[in-house]
């Protein structure tokens, strides 16, 4: 005869078939769309808008900047090329970033594997999925699947930020605020440094309303300028310290007497760095086109790494 659950103690069991049948329901992800070449994409209406407005942000500023400025001061030989390309190479590394933390595993809990070596490690269960996971791992409402070193999950990409994908999110938000920056910079030069531009059409509509255009550009550059530096800083404070911000929430909503001290770091800063972004050299950081390489680590046997 088999011996009753350890769940049948403490609940009965409708209550039981409740929980499995939501455990069941999770295994199923049923908020992932899973794309071609190991790509997915959270359904989730509010990450949909949010990531079209950021796409929307980028398309408007990669667009108008050259139209208006940059190829108009290259005509009339006011710049070189050089800046023309420092431009494209900030703006290809934002979309780039964006689209690759957007569709990738975060890092979700296999449902179907068991963690190498449990007895060694400090693993934590799900009361959600009813798995078996590794510390610091959390279940995400809007993922439903658990998500290995979660930070946060991000309306912005539509997306966890987690142990496989915050690299990406770092890159996004490091490019964002250079090509705000930078187009800011574009900016006060067209209103307050160049000449009238000559050979321009200043009856086509980008140069017949640039003055508008630019006043939209200079806003916008000024709203994610705030948002991605607040978010470079936050990320690379996390990391310094080997924290997370959900654990930081969760620390923060307890009373005073309840919360822990924050942790003592013992290792490097690059060593901290490199557990995010790779054992790659550390220029290579800024690749948005790699794959991050680590050493081999103790979670599940078949697991691998983007």
């Amino acid at each position: 005869m088999a011996s009753p659950s350890i769940h049948s103690f403490f609940v009965n069991d409708s209550t039981l078939q409740s929980i499995e049948d939501e455990a069941n329901y999770y295994r199923k992800s049923p908020n992932i769309i899973f794309l071609p070449c190991g790509l997915s994409f959270i359904k989730n209406t509010k990450g949909w808008a949010s990531i079209g407005g950021i796409i929307f942000g980028w398309a408007y500023a990669t667009y108008f900047a050259p139209a208006i400025i940059l190829w108009p001061r290259y005509d009339e030989d006011h710049i070189g090329l050089a800046p023309i390309i420092l431009f494209y190479i900030l703006s290809t590394g934002t979309i780039v970033s964006l689209f690759r933390a957007a569709t990738a595993d975060p890092g979700w809990v296999p449902f179907d594997m068991s963690p190498a070596n449990p007895a060694k490690l400090d693993w934590t269960h799900c009361t959600r999925c009813l798995v078996k996971r590794p510390l610091k791992s959390h279940h995400c409402g809007k993922c439903q699947r658990c998500v290995r070193n979660m930070d946060h999950h991000c309306h912005w990409i539509n997306n966890c930020v987690a142990e496989d994908n915050q690299w990406l999110f770092i890159l996004l938000v490091l490019y964002g605020a250079l090509l705000s920056v930078y187009t800011l910079f574009l900016v006060a030069l067209h209103f307050y440094y160049f000449p009238l531009c000559t050979l321009c059409n200043h009856l086509s509509f980008t140069h017949k309303y640039s003055k508008y255009l630019m006043y939209w550009q200079f806003a916008q550059g000024l709203a994610l300028v705030a948002i991605c530096t607040s978010q470079v800083v936050v990320q690379v404070g996390n990391i310094l310290m080997n924290k997370t911000t959900i654990e930081e929430i969760i620390n923060s909503s307890k009373p005073l007497h309840e919360r822990q001290a924050a942790p003592v770091v013992t290792k490097s800063a690059r060593d901290l760095f490199q557990k995010v972004c790779g054992d790659a050299p550390i220029l290579c950081w800024l690749n948005p086109f790699r794959r991050r390489r680590l050493r081999p680590q103790i979670y599940y046997p078949q697991q691998h790494h983007v």
